[in-house]
């Protein structure tokens, strides 16, 4: 399996290029700092790895969760 860095790469690349293009990068920093506070929960993380729960679910609870934060 290729190693998680090697997959994220070319994602991370994307979403700085894109911040940097649109002068948005505190926002882009503030966001992903969000993102990882809610995923690294352990009741999030549960609910994002039990295979009852759909992706569109998944999805639907980190959205919710995130709220207005990502926002912007």
């Amino acid at each position: 399996m290729a190693e998680t860095a090697t997959v994220a790469r070319p994602y991370a690349e994307a979403a700085f290029e894109a911040a940097l293009d649109g002068k948005s990068l505190g926002a882009v920093h503030e966001a992903l700092q969000v993102l990882a506070v809610i995923a690294a929960d352990p009741q999030m993380r549960s609910a994002m790895s039990n295979p009852k729960v759909t992706a569109a679910q998944k999805k639907e609870l980190f959205v919710s969760v995130a709220g207005a934060r990502m926002d912007g």
